[in-house]
């Protein structure tokens, strides 16, 4: 069945996704080593939290402040956070070739939502329909973010389930998705990818 919508997950689809090079960047400014800040930011829930909608940008700004000593402002902290991501340019092309509307459905939080444009420019313009998790106030895999991003594309595209494909690197939240009746692809590399669309599109 040909897709309507093309919904596609960012951290390794979109974008290359390099956390440890956030970690290098983290510690020169902060003077923390990587574990340390790996531990006290991310393995502590703390990123989960901000994925899940509990704090604004500027609240997340005072948390990592106070859990790492940072003296930053908002925009330089949102510009470490980010430096985890880059445009895959393959990915990106493969996408906008096909014509077709395009949305983002990703789990993360405040620091690339709210600076996605000023950050990414050249990857934000083409995905007017935009869906966080932090704006959601729920993340992947569970069914009421899915169910979010089916109700908002109803009305925008007279759209249901069958005609969106929906493209993420993980598989539990390709077969989540795939159980709510949409088309999905695990996405492993560009290739498989313009061959799907190709196929299906």
């Amino acid at each position: 069945m040909a897709a309507r919508i093309l919904v596609t997950d960012i951290g390794s689809v979109l974008f290359d996704f390099d956390p440890d090079h956030r970690l290098e960047l983290l510690a020169a400014r902060t003077g923390l080593p990587g574990e340390e800040l790996r531990q006290r930011l991310f393995d502590s829930g703390f990123e989960t939290r901000c994925e899940a909608g509990e704090f604004t940008a500027a609240e997340i700004r005072d948390e990592v402040a106070a859990r790492t000593g940072f003296d930053g402002d908002l925009e330089e902290l949102s510009e470490l956070w980010t430096s985890a991501f880059r445009v895959n340019e393959a990915v990106l092309g493969a996408l906008t070739e096909t014509g077709l509307p395009l949305a983002i459905f990703s789990n993360n939080g405040p620091l690339f939502a709210d600076f996605f444009d000023a950050r990414f420019p050249e990857a934000a313009q083409p995905f007017r329909h935009r869906y966080f998790a932090c704006r959601l106030r729920v993340r992947k895999p569970e069914d009421e973010a899915f169910a979010s991003v089916e109700r908002a594309l109803r009305p925008a595209f007279d759209a249901e389930p069958r005609d969106l494909l929906f493209i993420d690197d993980n598989r539990e939240n390709t077969a989540r998705a795939a159980a709510r009746g949409w088309q999905v692809h695990t996405f492993v590399t560009v290739e498989a990818l313009r061959a799907i669309l190709a196929a299906g599109t």
